[in-house]
């Protein structure tokens, strides 16, 4: 209880702190300096006194609220927590004094609503705080999908049915506390490991393959233009009129382009599927760039299971067909058709068809030769089905030593540890079960590994322990191939980790070394920077065409990869960190060169490093399509988003959240939408409760002010006029903002030299954390305070190098336990 008006204060620890310590593992982040503790508390009964008991003390309780007796004691007394977050909030509106009451003064408001949002931050945080302990957690969609992939050698999509991940608190899809399993998920599990092992074990003969190739285009529908020249209309058709059902099949293009001088390259889509009387169920097998002008074979190769497939029992468009399209666009529309009378030998009158005019300058792909093969194996049974079931025996009495002998081999690749004698005898007993009514050996192997693979040691990255210890060479094994690879460790790291050597130093940074320079790293460079940077949120802004009329949302994802691409150079080069702030060069391809209007860039799909040049001012991550426009409105700039953006992932200092009930600007009201930025913003300065946010926070986002919803420079901003949408108000770009230290900076190419010159420590930081807290896969607490500094200064010595902080996080004390 907080005793008033007289007040007693412990010589070594708060009262507060001494009822939150209470709970052991919350006891070292809730320990303050004495100091700080006396002044915090003597100021909050000295405003309590002045301004509160006379309404909610002993004579009077207002709303049956009595706050010199309300319990401090947040962890065991949830009621009470509950009335001081009731408190804070009256406290934020307004409501509390009411009017005929003293005001609070600005000072003391802070003082009061600052102390119950820290009681409370403090309150969560004991809930959640697990001792340092890695949580419990299963795979999220990514790994399980590469899991799969890589455990039965079997390209299927194994993520179809399963639920989206959720996001932690930071913003990632590998926390264990955010992963969560429902009865329904786990049947899904179990339908996806009985679809992938009937694909990956194979039984019985080898089949017959068929095989089929054209050269010249069949015609799909009368209508369109059928050809093998691909240029802004056409389309090249392949008819395959045997297939198998099942299997790997192989579809091989042999085309070149024809190219005018500085035209970009074509692309070519080929897809597979069949046509029906009202549709074309289809997906798309591949989509590559076309650069060379001479003849050249392009290979693509996928599974029928992932495709569908035309019943067989459909007579009207017998035949699986495969399309291919030139799908480049520079958005102008292909010349109309025209109709042409020909004379046909055999026909007395000439007959009308439709000509389709070539342009001379669209880059063109011609196709000669179109092949389909399936199934495609270079052995039988398929290397992937030996190396889960080698033997397949005929004999009932040899069978169940082949089943014994496969259990060994495939279940401490399944649970990614060796197995013991208890679990070998568990699935074994589960085999004699279910070989009783299964029709075949095979059939029978199917189903016990399909239990393995909903089992928890395969669906969780399980540590089993009762109490923290350094985790085991397999485990080790586990954290660092999902944290680098986001997939099961591979057999050097399978045989270091039998070896016992994996815990060695030198071996562990040879180790992260060649996960780094793995084509597999790049999972983890992607996943990481998108859910760090926030990238989805390009997803949740929708352009309106009444701002950007020409704005094409396939954009979106070319944005996402853009920055994942930027921050993968950087690291991939060992540039610094402090690259990802200032660089005057990005990723981009042809599309993005377009909308950001570089005339020289890039002339194909594929991402290349490309220099800002002229507009290097916007260099950097603020410069960067996808941040900007994630955090807009879709119609114009958002500087409090923005600004938020900055505070949270860059500097690690993320604001408040707002008061309850305080509504957003809104810029349709007549009278905002004829104010300039930096008037809009003067509003939430008059609201005491916002002030105290907004003076250290607006101007963080104002300095960004010159680019637009796109992510594109202006000069003007414009905005339709609520009173008359056909009309244009224009204001000037004001991009000038001293920030809450006192620096006075203008625009996007000041405040990222501000960040790198005054904010490289506190950068550096958030990097640190934001990458320590991924690579554990749960959220960091005050016991992780230490690690966390001791990495940022490391990592700042290192001149700032991501490779060598990666090597850091996995070298150190919460990693390895």
């Amino acid at each position: 209880m907080l005793p008033i008006p007289s007040f007693r204060l412990s010589p070594a620890v708060l009262l507060l702190t001494c009822a939150i310590l209470a709970n052991p593992s919350f006891a070292i982040e809730s320990v303050l300096s004495e100091s700080d503790a006396m002044a915090d508390l003597k100021a909050v009964q000295a405003i309590l006194v002045s301004k509160c008991i006379d309404c909610h003390g002993a004579d009077e309780q207002n709303a049956d609220v009595r706050l010199d007796q309300l319990s401090t004691d947040l962890v065991s007394d949830p009621k009470g927590a509950e009335t001081w977050h009731d408190a804070l909030g009256a406290i934020q509106r307004g409501e509390m004094p009411p009017d005929d009451a003293a005001p609070l003064t600005t000072a003391e408001r802070q003082v009061l609503a600052g102390w119950i949002s820290n009681q409370l931050n403090r309150l969560t945080a004991a809930r959640k705080a697990t001792g340092g302990r890695v949580v419990l957690r299963r795979m999220n969609r990514q790994e399980y999908q590469n899991t799969m992939v890589d455990l039965l050698g079997v390209e299927l999509n194994y993520t179809e049915n399963l639920p989206p991940d959720s996001v932690s608190e930071e913003g990632f899809m590998n926390n264990g506390s955010a992963l969560r399993m429902s009865a329904l998920q786990l049947e899904y599990y179990l339908q996806a490991a009985r679809r992938g092992l009937k694909s990956a074990i194979t039984e019985g003969p080898a089949p017959e393959p068929f095989s089929h190739s054209a050269s010249e285009s069949v015609s799909d529908k009368k209508k369109d233009h059928w050809t093998t020249r691909l240029g802004r209309n056409g389309r090249f058709v392949a008819r395959v009129p045997e297939f198998p059902d099942t299997g790997a099949f192989e579809i091989r293009v042999k085309a070149h382009a024809e190219i005018p001088p500085e035209a970009p390259l074509p692309i070519m889509q080929v897809q597979f599927g069949f046509r029906s009387d009202v549709r074309a169920p289809a997906k798309i097998v591949a989509v590559t760039e076309v650069a060379n002008e001479e003849s050249k074979e392009f290979v693509f190769r996928a599974r029928l299971e992932e495709y569908p497939i035309q019943s067989r029992t459909q007579s009207k468009y017998p035949g699986m067909l495969i399309w291919i399209d030139n799908v480049y666009q520079d958005g102008k529309r292909a010349p109309k058709p025209v109709q042409i009378k020909e004379q046909v030998e055999g026909k007395k009158k000439p007959v009308t068809r439709l000509h389709y005019p070539e342009d001379p300058e669209f880059p063109k792909i011609v196709i000669e030769e179109v092949s389909f093969k399936a199934p495609v194996f270079a052995s039988w049974p398929p290397k992937h089905s030996q190396d889960i079931l080698p033997r397949q025996p005929d004999s009932p009495s040899d069978q169940r030593q082949a089943a014994s002998e496969a259990i060994d081999r495939f279940l401490p690749r399944v649970f990614r540890r060796p197995i013991q004698d208890q679990e070998r005898d568990l699935f074994l007993n589960y085999y004699d079960t279910v070989r009783q009514s299964e029709e075949s050996f095979v059939a029978a192997m199917r189903e016990v590994f399909a239990m393995a693979l909903i089992a928890p040691d395969f669906l969780y990255l399980a540590e089993p322990s009762s109490q923290q210890h350094t985790i085991t060479d397999d485990q080790l094994a586990c954290r660092l191939s999902y944290f680098l690879w986001s997939t099961m460790p591979d057999p050097q790291l399978f045989e270091l980790a039998k070896t016992g050597q994996l815990h060695r130093p030198e071996v562990l940074s040879e180790q992260v070394q060649r996960m780094l320079a793995d084509d597999r790293a790049s999972r983890f460079l992607d996943s990481f920077s998108k859910q760090w940077l926030d990238l989805a949120g390009v997803d949740r802004v929708a352009i309106n065409p009444e701002y950007y009329p020409g704005f094409d949302n396939a954009l979106k994802p070319l944005l996402q990869r853009e920055t994942q691409a930027f921050f993968a150079e950087i690291v991939r080069q060992d540039l610094p960190a402090t690259q990802l702030l200032v660089a005057d060069f990005t990723m981009m391809n042809q599309a993005l060169a377009k909308h950001y209007g570089i005339d020289d860039g890039p002339r194909g799909t594929s991402f290349q490093r490309v220099s800002w040049g002229p507009l290097s001012s916007r260099g950097g991550l603020l410069g960067q399509g996808a941040i900007l426009m994630a955090n807009s409105t879709g119609e114009d700039s958002h500087p409090i988003k923005r600004a938020v953006w900055i505070r949270d992932r860059l500097l690690d200092d993320p604001p408040a959240p707002p008061p309850p009930d305080v509504p957003d600007l809104d810029q349709d009201l007549p009278e905002l939408a004829s104010l300039p930025l930096k008037d809009q913003l003067k509003l939430h300065l008059e609201n005491d409760a916002c002030a105290d946010c907004h003076q250290a926070l607006d101007p963080w986002g104002v300095a960004l002010d010159s680019f637009g919803a796109t992510g594109l420079l202006r000069e003007k901003i414009i905005r339709l006029n609520p009173k008359d949408r056909k009309k244009r108000l224009q204001h000037d770009v004001d991009d000038a903002v001293t920030l809450p230290d006192g620096t006075d900076v203008k625009g996007i190419a000041e405040l990222r030299q501000y960040l790198v010159d005054q904010q490289s420590k506190a950068f550096a930081r958030a990097l640190s954390k934001r990458m320590l807290s991924y690579a554990l896969g749960r959220s960091l607490e005050f016991s992780d305070e230490e690690t966390v500094e001791q990495l940022t200064q490391q990592f700042i010595a290192a001149d700032y190098q991501i490779s060598e902080l990666v090597r850091l996080i996995v070298c150190s004390d919460p990693f390895q336990r």
